[in-house]
């Protein structure tokens, strides 16, 4: 197996009957981790892409005590739990991409798995400022907004350069075409 830089853990945050009814913390939960390429590609293969929200879908769990509906899907450094009152995240930001349902189902599924592949595959530079990601759906729900959005959480906010170089670096990740050429999307 080709192991990862790190080990990454998949969180879901979910609501009961669409109500934001209980805290944050307690509306999420780890799924998975792993830990090597090929962990990552057997989970990665059953995690529904951004696309499917667009079709006017919600990603739902079934678990004991009946359906839950998925808000939004993370994945963080195993150690680092995707709050923000986690010691890695407590003096850290976030970047945030709203992607609005007008970019296209494949447009928005190319930027959500480049920075996905760039995070677990540590070639976001620097690797170790970032702690996670997170899909969060707005498009339909208690607070919809239309839009899907990205955040790229890092820790450390206090270094400016090493922040904006990070932002950079990010935007040229989310633009990397398949055929390893960068574009612009015309909105």
């Amino acid at each position: 197996d080709l192991p990862l830089q790190y080990t990454w853990s998949v969180w879901e945050q979910v609501t009961s009957d669409g109500k934001v009814d209980a805290n944050y913390s307690q509306r999420t939960q780890k799924v998975a981790s792993f830990g090597t390429v090929q962990d990552f590609w057997r989970l990665w293969n059953h995690v529904p892409q951004p696309s499917t929200l667009l079709e006017s879908k919600r990603i739902v769990r079934e678990q004991h005590d009946g359906l839950h509906v998925i808000d939004a899907l993370m994945i963080f450094r195993d150690s680092i739990r995707p709050e923000w009152e986690d010691p890695m995240n407590a003096k850290g930001g976030h970047f945030q991409f709203q992607l609005k349902p007008g970019a296209g189902p494949g447009q928005i599924d190319e930027y959500w798995n480049n920075l996905v592949l760039g995070i677990i595959g540590a070639t976001i530079e620097p690797p170790n400022m970032i702690t996670g990601v997170r899909l969060v759906d707005k498009l339909s729900g208690p607070r919809a907004a239309g839009v899907l959005r990205i955040e790229v959480w890092f820790t450390e906010s206090d270094d400016k350069d090493a922040v904006g170089a990070l932002r950079k670096n990010v935007e040229t990740c989310m633009a990397q075409k398949l055929d390893g050429g960068k574009g612009a999307v015309r909105h």
